[in-house]
């Protein structure tokens, strides 16, 4: 062989090594600060995340809490209740979405002002719910 052919072998070679321990020390980096770890959702209770989902609401629409109840089960977050507009509606469906360990979303969310609980119903801040299930607003002082 030439020495042009070992010299092509050899930066061929070092290109590897450099590309392999690029990506295996932001691999180390990503696992020590966290990014690629999903979070454990086993260890995450319901209340928790009915609570982070309410902290994102009260952010921007601390008015609309007392009409809006969050319900979840197994993963499954429903959004019961009712709000001014669609924007708000859909804002606050995002914000349910992107909460940790929420597999799905159900916005049953509607847009008209509450009034009073058809049969089977039962108040829940200002809005009505499945007389079954549970309320959980969360109303600060």
């Amino acid at each position: 062989m030439t020495n042009k052919s070992n010299c092509k072998i050899l930066v061929a070679v070092f290109s590897l090594i450099l590309i392999f321990s690029i990506s295996t020390l932001a691999q180390m980096n990503d696992n020590k600060t966290g990014k690629n770890q999903k979070p454990d959702c086993t260890q995450v209770s319901a209340a928790d995340t009915v609570k982070a989902i309410y902290d994102k609401i009260k952010v921007k629409y601390v008015g609309q809490m007392s009409h809006i109840n969050v319900r979840i089960k197994e993963g499954v977050v429903t959004l019961e209740g009712w709000v001014a507009n669609k924007g708000i509606r859909k804002e606050i469906e995002k914000y349910a979405k992107k909460t940790t360990c929420v597999k799905k979303v159900v916005n049953n969310l509607e847009l008209t002002a509450g009034g009073g609980c058809n049969a089977g119903q039962k108040p829940c801040g200002t809005t009505c719910i499945d007389e079954k299930e549970e309320c959980n607003i969360i109303l600060e002082n």
